[in-house]
């Protein structure tokens, strides 16, 4: 009942088609990468000879440690210009590394290769944050600010939610190699929904 009136309210409430657009392409991001992120330690240990948890820990400070570093340059940069043509590639380009480099998982095998693809999706994740938040912030409909962030939250609280069970389901039945591909393809959706707003956030910065 509760995800029934969440779908319903993002239908009919009378919002921003931008924010609604975001919300939902980011509802399919998370969703994808959800899929993966509570089985990945399994993926690890059982892909890559000669890991053990130590090395999932240690990929995942890399993955942080990455996204950390590069993502106030990259915000300060887009920054520069008036325009939200940048923030939207940003975001665009960002959600289809993210899937690129799910999809290379299928190739790893060393812990070296998975280092360094923990270094990319950082890299990735801090192109496509900067952009979709700057996009949706000014967006966001005069007065209902904490209502459309909450929807925000909720909706795709909701998505990693079915996707935290979904995803052992798949690759317990068709793989890891399939679950990836299926992440890619998601990622891929997410980032075309993006490209669906270009005309509207060029007439916005239009008219400032």
């Amino acid at each position: 009942m509760h995800t029934r009136y969440i779908v319903r309210s993002i239908a009919h409430y009378r919002m921003n088609v931008v924010v609604k657009i975001l919300i939902i392409s980011d509802f399919i991001g998370f969703l994808a990468i959800e899929l993966c992120t509570p089985i990945f330690a399994l993926f690890v240990v059982d892909a890559i000879p000669n890991t053990d948890i130590t090395v999932v820990g240690i990929s995942a400070s890399l993955f942080l440690l990455s996204k950390s570093i590069f993502e106030v340059p990259i915000g300060m940069f887009i920054d520069k210009t008036r325009s939200e043509k940048d923030d939207l590639f940003f975001a665009c380009l960002g959600v289809l590394l993210i899937g690129i480099g799910y999809l290379c998982y299928i190739f790893i095998h060393s812990i070296s290769q998975l280092y360094i693809l923990q270094i990319f999706l950082g890299f990735a994740s801090a192109i496509s944050y900067p952009g979709w938040c700057t996009i949706f912030t000014h967006h966001l409909d005069k007065g209902k600010e904490g209502f459309e962030w909450s929807m925000y939250d909720v909706l795709t609280g909701l998505g990693m939610a079915a996707a935290a069970a979904l995803g052992g389901l798949i690759a317990s039945v068709f793989g890891f190699s399939f679950l990836f591909i299926i992440i890619f393809i998601l990622s891929v959706l997410s980032a075309l929904l993006l490209l669906t707003i270009s005309k509207q956030i060029f007439l916005y910065k239009n008219k400032q």
